[in-house]
C-alpha cells in the first residue's frame, strides 16, 4: 500500500513495483558507503534470470532551488540518454537493447531514478553504461535544443490527459508555498530559458556520489559485484554537502474548493486532506485507514458511494507520503451532476469512522492484504531493487519496507479512530473538480469552434480503407494502421513472426536507419510504435497537428519501403528472448500458457505472441519480408486518422501518397478450435512461494451474439468490481491474494478464464469454491440489482476507454478490419442493456461447462516435493 503512494511521484510512464517482503530466495541487502560518499546496495537473488542496476539521485522538481519551476531535473534525465564522451546519441539505449535488456528513467518531486535490467551475464555492460551516464554526459548544444522541443510536446500531451490535469490542479491548490506545487515537467516559459550551461551546472552540482544511491539486485555474487562497483566509480568525485532546506507549508485553516472545466465526457473529483511525511509515526495507521476507506471492493467507500448509492464510476483512497508533508486523498470518476452528493457521502463515511471507529475484521483484512501484496509483488529483481533504493534514500534503511509490514501489524482500532479525527478534518480539506466543458463560447467571425465530428469511412481504389474523424479540442493527431495477421497467421515453427515483423518494421526504411527514425520522431515530439496481437498487427503514431507533413512522409516510407535490417532483427530477437525469459519467471504467464495449450491444441491461440526460444531463433529476415508482403496490402489494411485535422485535406494527402499502392489479394487462415471432449487438468511446479489455480473455457468468437452476455457473466464472477469470486472466495479465505476473471474474444474462438493466487494449503478449498460459484451461475438467476450493477460498470468502463482519439481510432479501426463496421462501438450500451437474467444463466450453462474445462494448478516446488 505505502509504496503505491510513493510512486505517485513518478513523472509519467515507469512501472514500479511495491516494497519488499522477506523471501527465502532473497538475501538481505549488503550496504557499503564508498570513500567518495556513494552508497551501494547489493542483494543476491539466485533464482532470477536477470540483474537490475538502479541509480537514485536525490534531486527532483522540489529541490531545484534557483531553477524551481523550470523542470531542469526532468530535462537532465532526458539528456543523460543523449550521449556521453564515449557514446553517441542513441547508443546507450541501443546497447542495452542489444543485450536483451531494458533501460528507463523517471523524475519525481524528490528524486530522479535510472533503471537498467539485463540478463545477469550482462551485468558489466549495465554497470558500464550507468557509470557513463552519471559521470560523462556531454549535453551537446543541438541535442539540448532538440530535447527541449520534445519536452514541450510532452507538456502538451500531459495537458491533454484529464487525470494528469487533475493532479496538477490538486498540487497547486494544496501546496501554496512548498515546491511540491510545481509540476515535475516544469512550465514551458521557464523551460525555454534554460541553457546548456544551466544543465551542466546542475549536473555537476547534484550528480555527485554523496547524493546518489546505487542499488543492484539479481543473480550475482555480492563480493564480486561490490569490487566491480568500487572500481567503476573510483573517479567519481565527492561534491559539496547538499542540505535539503525547503519552505514548509503553513497550517491550512479552512476548506478550499476549486473547479475547472475540461474537454472530457466524465468528471473527476479529488478530495485531499493535508497529510504527513514518509517517516511520520502515523504513517501506518493512515495507510490502514486509506485501505479501509477506499481500497478494494469491500472498502467502505466502494460499498456505500459506488455500490449502494451509485454516485461514482470508480472511487479510491490513498495516503501519499513523500519526503515532506503529503496528502490523504479520495479520487473519483463520476458524472458532473453527482459531485455535490459524492462529497457529502464521502464526508459522512469519514464521520462514521471518527465517531464509531472500525471493526476488528476490517482492520485484520487490511493487514493481511498488506502482507499478501508484498509476497505477490516482491518477486522480481526490479521490485526488490526499487524498494531498497527508495528505502535507503529516504528512510536511511534498505530494510524499511520489512519493518513497515511489521508496524502495520501493530495498528489498533484506536489508532485508526485517532488519526481520522486528527487529519481528516474539513478545515484541512481541498476539493478539486474537473468538469466536462458543456457550453462552447460563441466563435468570433471567421473562427471555427472546436468540435468532434462523426467517423467517416472512405475506400480508395486500391482497397485501402481510411477512417477519419475531426476533433479540434486539442492540437493532436492520432494515427492507427492495422492489418489482419498476428498470432492467428503463424505456425509453431515460426511462432513470434508477427511480433518480430511489427517490431522490426519501424527499425529502418530505404531513406532512414533506425537511429535516424528515432532522432526524427523524438525531435518532433512524435510517438511512433508498432503492435502485434492475436489477430492483427500494425503501426501507431501520435503527434502535434503541425507535424502532419513529416508524419505523412514517414508513414509512406514505413508502408512502402521498409527494409527490415539484419542488425535490427538481431536486436529485436534478443529483446523477444528476454521477454520469453521473463514470461517463464512469472507464475501467471507460465500457468496461462499451459492453460491455452490445453484449451486450444493445434490452434495458434495455444501459443504466445513472443514465441519460444527455438522459434525466435529459427526466424530469418526472409520470413519477415514474406509475412509483411503477404499481409501489409491495401485490401487487408485500415488506416484511422483522428484528431485536429481537416478531413478533406487528409484524405487528399493520403490518396496522393498511398493511393498508388498495388492492390493484391490476401489469403487469411481461419482455423476452428476443436471443442474439448472432456475436462483437462495439468499440474505444474515453480520456484515460488505462492500457488495458482486457473480454470479456462472456450468462449464466443468476435461478432457472435453471445459476446455481450458472456462479458456480463464473466464480470459477475470475476470482475474486480464486486465480482462473486472476490466477495465469496477472497473474503472467506483471506489467503487469496489476487483473483479475477476475463473474457478475451478472438476471431476463431474466445477464451474465458478465472484465476486465483493463494497459499499452497488453500488450493483444494479455492478449487471447490470456484466450482461452487460457477455452479450457482448455472442453476440460479442473478438478481436484478447484481445484473444492473455489472451493466453499469461495464458501460462506464467502456465509455472511459474511448476518451482519447488514439483509443477510439484503435477500436474503430480493428472493428472495421474484422468486418464488424467502424460504428460497432456505438451499439455497445444497447447490446449490454438487452441481456437478461435468463440469458446470463443460459450462457453460464453453455460456456462454463466444468466437464469441458481446462484446469491448471501451479504449486511451489518445495511444497509439491513434500507430498508423498
Amino acid at each position: 500500500m505505502r509504496r503505491l503512494f510513493i510512486i505517485f511521484l513518478a513523472a509519467f510512464h515507469l512501472i514500479l513495483i511495491p516494497h519488499g517482503f522477506s523471501h527465502a530466495g532473497i538475501s538481505p541487502a549488503s550496504k557499503i558507503v564508498l570513500d567518495n560518499g556513494l552508497t551501494v546496495l547489493v542483494t543476491e537473488m539466485p533464482s532470477s534470470p536477470v540483474v537490475s542496476v538502479y541509480a537514485l539521485v536525490k534531486t527532483g522538481s522540489a529541490t531545484e532551488g534557483e531553477y524551481l519551476g523550470t523542470g531542469i531535473s526532468h530535462f537532465l534525465e532526458h539528456m543523460l540518454f543523449k550521449g556521453t564522451h564515449g557514446r553517441g546519441v542513441g547508443e546507450i539505449a541501443a546497447k542495452i537493447q542489444a543485450v536483451g535488456g531494458e533501460i528507463n528513467a523517471a523524475t519525481g518531486k524528490d528524486y530522479t531514478i535510472y533503471t537498467i535490467t539485463v540478463p545477469f551475464e550482462q551485468f558489466d555492460t549495465a554497470l558500464d553504461i550507468l557509470v557513463d551516464m552519471l559521470m560523462h554526459a556531454t549535453m551537446e548544444p543541438e541535442e539540448v535544443e532538440r530535447e527541449r522541443n520534445v519536452i514541450i510536446s510532452e507538456m502538451k500531451m500531459h495537458d491533454d490527459d484529464p487525470d494528469s490535469k487533475l493532479q496538477e490542479i490538486v498540487y497547486k491548490n494544496v501546496y501554496l508555498n512548498h515546491p511540491y506545487r510545481h509540476p515535475i515537467i516544469g512550465y514551458e516559459t521557464a523551460l525555454a530559458g534554460l541553457t546548456r550551461e544551466d544543465l551542466l551546472a546542475y549536473y555537476h552540482r547534484f550528480y555527485v556520489p554523496n547524493n546518489t544511491v546505487v542499488s543492484i539486485t539479481g543473480n550475482i555474487d555480492t563480493e564480486e559485484v561490490t569490487a566491480k562497483v568500487r572500481e567503476a566509480f573510483k573517479d567519481f568525485k565527492r561534491g559539496r554537502s547538499l542540505a535539503r532546506n525547503l519552505p514548509q507549508e503553513p497550517a491550512q485553516i479552512s476548506r478550499r474548493d476549486y473547479e475547472e472545466e475540461y474537454p472530457t465526457d466524465l468528471a473527476r473529483l479529488s478530495m485531499s486532506f493535508r497529510g504527513i511525511s514518509l517517516l511520520h509515526p502515523d504513517l501506518y495507521a493512515l495507510d490502514v485507514l486509506a485501505g479501509i476507506l477506499g481500497q478494494g471492493r469491500s472498502s467502505r467507500l466502494y460499498l456505500q458511494v459506488y455500490k449502494k448509492e451509485g454516485l461514482v464510476h470508480s472511487i479510491a483512497a490513498y495516503n501519499y507520503t513523500p519526503v515532506d508533508q503529503g496528502l490523504f486523498s479520495i479520487d473519483c470518476l463520476l458524472e458532473e451532476e453527482k459531485i455535490g452528493d459524492t462529497v457529502a457521502s464521502v464526508l459522512a463515511q469519514i464521520e462514521r469512522i471518527k465517531q464509531s471507529g472500525v471493526r476488528g475484521e476490517e482492520l485484520e483484512k487490511i493487514k493481511q492484504q498488506v502482507k499478501s501484496e508484498h509476497v505477490l509483488n516482491h518477486q522480481t529483481a526490479a521490485g526488490v531493487n526499487f524498494s531498497q533504493v527508495i528505502d535507503e534514500a529516504y528512510a536511511g534503511d534498505p530494510q524499511f519496507s520489512q519493518k513497515y509490514v511489521d508496524a502495520i501489524a501493530q495498528v489498533t482500532p484506536e489508532d485508526i479512530k485517532r488519526v481520522a479525527n486528527t487529519y481528516l478534518v474539513e478545515s484541512a480539506l481541498t476539493t478539486v473538480a474537473l468538469k466536462p466543458k458543456r457550453e462552447k463560447p460563441v466563435a468570433a467571425v471567421g473562427e471555427e469552434q472546436p468540435h468532434a465530428g462523426a467517423i467517416e469511412k472512405h475506400v480508395f481504389e486500391n482497397g485501402l480503407t481510411v477512417l477519419v474523424r475531426e476533433d479540434h479540442a486539442f492540437p493532436l493527431i492520432s494515427l492507427q494502421l492495422s492489418a489482419q495477421g498476428g498470432l492467428r497467421q503463424e505456425t509453431v515453427e515460426l511462432n513470434g513472426l508477427s511480433q518480430m515483423t511489427a517490431s522490426a518494421w519501424i527499425k529502418g526504411t530505404k531513406a532512414h536507419t533506425a537511429d535516424q527514425i528515432a532522432e526524427l520522431t523524438e525531435g518532433l515530439g512524435m510517438d511512433l510504435g508498432s503492435f502485434s496481437g492475436r489477430n492483427s498487427f500494425g503501426l501507431e503514431m501520435e503527434f502535434l497537428k503541425e507535424q502532419w507533413p513529416a508524419a505523412l512522409d514517414l508513414l509512406k516510407e514505413l508502408i512502402v519501403h521498409p527494409t527490415f535490417p539484419d542488425e535490427e532483427i538481431v536486436k529485436v530477437k534478443e529483446a523477444m528472448k528476454a521477454a520469453i525469459r521473463q514470461r517463464e519467471d512469472s507464475i501467471f504467464a507460465f500457468s496461462a500458457l499451459a492453460l491455452k495449450k490445453k484449451l486450444f491444441p493445434g490452434h495458434p491461440y495455444s501459443m504466445e505472441e513472443e514465441g519460444t526460444m527455438e522459434s525466435v531463433e529459427a526466424i530469418r529476415r526472409e520470413d519477415l519480408v514474406t509475412f509483411y508482403e503477404r499481409f501489409a496490402v491495401p485490401d487487408n489494411m485500415v488506416l484511422s486518422v483522428f484528431g485536429d485535422i481537416d478531413a478533406g485535406d487528409v484524405l487528399s494527402d493520403l490518396k496522393k501518397n498511398l493511393g498508388g499502392m498495388e492492390r493484391r489479394p490476401v489469403t487469411l487462415e481461419s482455423r476452428a478450435a476443436v471443442p474439448l471432449d472432456g475436462a483437462r487438468e495439468q499440474k505444474l511446479v515453480m520456484d515460488k512461494e505462492q500457488a495458482m489455480v486457473l480454470f479456462g473455457f472456450h468462449g464466443a468468437a468476435l461478432g457472435e451474439d453471445d459476446t455481450y452476455g458472456l462479458e456480463i457473466a464473466t464480470a459477475i464472477l470475476g470482475s474486480p468490481f464486486s465480482g462473486r469470486m472476490f466477495n465469496n472466495i477472497r473474503e472467506q479465505l483471506g489467503h487469496a491474494y489476487t483473483l479475477g476473471g476475463n473474457y478475451v474474444p478472438g476471431l476463431d474462438v474466445g477464451l474465458v478464464y478465472f484465476y486465483v493466487m493463494t497459499n499452497d494449503e488453500e488450493i483444494g478449498k479455492v478449487s471447490e469454491l470456484l466450482k461452487k460459484e460457477i455452479g450457482s451461475m448455472q442453476t440460479e438467476l442473478v438478481s436484478e440489482k447484481e445484473l444492473n450493477d455489472i451493466k453499469t460498470y461495464l458501460k462506464g468502463a467502456f465509455r472511459a476507454s474511448q476518451e482519447t482519439n488514439s483509443a477510439l481510432a484503435f477500436m474503430a479501426g480493428l472493428d472495421e478490419l474484422y468486418g464488424f463496421g467502424f460504428e460497432k462501438y456505438l451499439r455497445y450500451d444497447a447490446k449490454i442493456d438487452r441481456v437478461t437474467r435468463e440469458e446470463v444463466r443460459d450462457i453460464a450453462k453453455r460456456y462454463f461447462d466444468l466437464g469441458k474445462a481446462a484446469m491448471v494448478v501451479t504449486r511451489p516446488r518445495e511444497k509439491a516435493a513434500m507430498v508423498p
